[in-house]
């Protein structure tokens, strides 16, 4: 092992891989990525990524709103379809190309915000009856407590 002539502790030596490590602007300490090179979509991809998986479930819950069918059936393929695909991703994601990464990345969460789009739908119900109530109860609550 070497030394330092100072310290004659042993030398430590760090090795980055260059995959791992993220640029933070100091300004703003916002992740960053490197610019497009020309015919290069891994960049785009990477930095549009979560925009262009929200506009593709959008794009898939409209088509499956207006589309014929039953719609509980559809779900539970979309919950499995989902289930898939972030299984799929995770399994096979460091195996792939930095562009299939991204890809399969952008499936798995196009089709797992559609699969819980009602879960949500619901909840958001529930907490707006919820809320409808309370203001129910605190109008009541003025009303009685009002003496004049």
């Amino acid at each position: 092992m070497e030394s330092d002539e100072y310290s004659r502790d042993p030398v430590k030596r760090i090795e980055v891989d260059s995959s791992d490590v993220r640029v933070v602007q100091s300004e703003t300490w916002s992740y960053t990525s490197s610019s497009p090179t020309g015919g290069a979509p891994a960049p785009f991809l990477r930095r549009h990524r979560a925009k262009l998986a929200l506009a593709l479930a959008i794009i898939e819950l409209f088509a499956l709103g207006f589309g014929p069918g039953d719609l509980l059936r559809q779900w539970l393929v979309l919950l499995a379809v989902a289930i898939g695909a972030v299984f799929l991703h995770v399994v096979v994601a460091r195996y792939l190309p930095y562009s299939l990464r991204q890809l399969t990345w952008l499936f798995a969460l196009t089709q797992a915000l559609v699969a819980l789009f009602p879960i949500f739908l619901g909840v958001g119900v529930v907490i707006m009856v919820i809320l409808l109530v309370f203001a129910v109860l605190v109008g009541l609550a003025l009303l009685l407590g009002d003496r004049r």
